[in-house]
């Protein structure tokens, strides 16, 4: 059964989302707005490419160069970048990342089988707004292990320096009140 590009249309259609279409290609181009998310250019804009392969069979939705690593940065700022887009993937539902060694480009992807059945409108809506949900709540933490170096806190950390943080801004409280 598989899918193909004119039923992918129509869900998108179905869902009003607008798509471009590249007529003889077996992939489509969908665009969204971001909060965080910087493209290339410095747009909060996602780009996200539904592309078929092995005959509509097989769908991936990706985002090429959702960022761009500096090849010639140290190993230290590629481990953190490495350890980041890991911990991303560990934290979400089907995101993946590709990084091209080369250019230092950096693809967000989601992909799976459709294989003999038909995709359906609720898993096209879910891959593409988990992708743009994704790429916009860690945008911020993979730009800081690009340009800084630095990885993302685990949730046990970030809950020790919030209640640190807790803890100090309830003294300060107590200062300000003179109760000592």
């Amino acid at each position: 059964m598989a899918t193909n590009i004119p039923e992918i249309k129509k869900i998108l259609e179905e869902l009003d989302i607008k798509y471009r279409e590249y007529p003889g290609k077996d992939f489509l181009r969908v665009g969204f707005g971001s909060e965080h998310y910087k493209d290339a250019d410095g747009d909060n804009h996602i780009s996200i490419i539904v592309a078929l392969e092995e005959n509509g069979e097989f769908i991936k939705f990706t985002v090429p160069d959702a960022y761009k690593f500096d090849t010639n940065l140290n190993s230290f700022h590629k481990m953190a970048l490495f350890q980041t887009l890991l911990q991303v993937s560990f934290m979400t539902k089907m995101m993946q990342f590709e990084y091209d060694i080369d250019q230092g480009d950096i693809w967000a992807m989601i992909e799976f089988p459709i294989e003999d059945s038909k995709l359906t409108k609720t898993q096209l809506k879910r891959c593409i707004i988990s992708m743009v949900g994704v790429l916009d709540k860690y945008h911020d933490i993979i730009m800081d292990a690009i340009k800084h170096g630095i990885t993302p806190e685990s949730e046990k950390q970030q809950r020790k320096a919030f209640e640190e943080y807790q803890r100090v801004r309830r003294e300060e409280r107590r200062q300000q009140l003179g109760n000592d």
